[in-house]
């Protein structure tokens, strides 16, 4: 498994990841995203260097996101601390430990930058905001997001 910076010619394989995601959550009832993602809102991510793929052998078959941040939603964490967000890994793929080895890279990158890293999900995630805690990140609070709530994780 690799974990890299993505390329522009990964838009494609990106776009595809998170919308799969996205259905597939859907799917199951949870809100996590709205669909479908469009170029136009990731290809800024990858010229500024904020969006990662996974790789088997050559396929992608995740993504994720970190960019600087001083606030998520209406809440303000740390000045200029990083955000992990747009954790999708392809359906097949879940359940392999691939999830914790993002949060890994994500918790040694901002601790490289010796920033704070802060993630979220929706409010109603209670598999994710227990894989969240397990892997070391604390529960700070549940703030409004459009029609839901989403709750705020900082890392260890």
């Amino acid at each position: 498994m690799e974990i890299r910076s993505a390329h522009f010619e990964d838009l494609a394989q990106v776009l595809n990841i998170l919308n799969t995601v996205s259905q597939a959550l859907k799917e199951k009832g949870i809100n996590q995203w709205n669909d479908p993602w469009r170029a136009e809102q990731i290809v800024g991510e990858i010229e500024n260097g904020q969006a990662f793929v996974l790789l088997n052998e050559k396929n992608a078959i995740g993504t994720f996101f970190i960019r600087e941040v001083d606030r998520i939603s209406e809440w303000v964490v740390e000045p200029h601390s990083m955000y992990l967000n747009k954790i999708a890994i392809l359906p097949d793929y879940q359940g392999k430990n691939i999830g914790s080895q993002i949060i890994e890279f994500a918790v040694s990158f901002s601790r490289n930058l010796r920033k704070e890293i802060y993630l979220d999900c929706w409010a109603g995630n209670d598999k994710l905001k227990t894989f969240y805690s397990t892997h070391g990140f604390k529960y700070v609070r549940d703030v409004p997001e459009d029609n839901y709530y989403i709750s705020v994780f900082q890392g260890k």
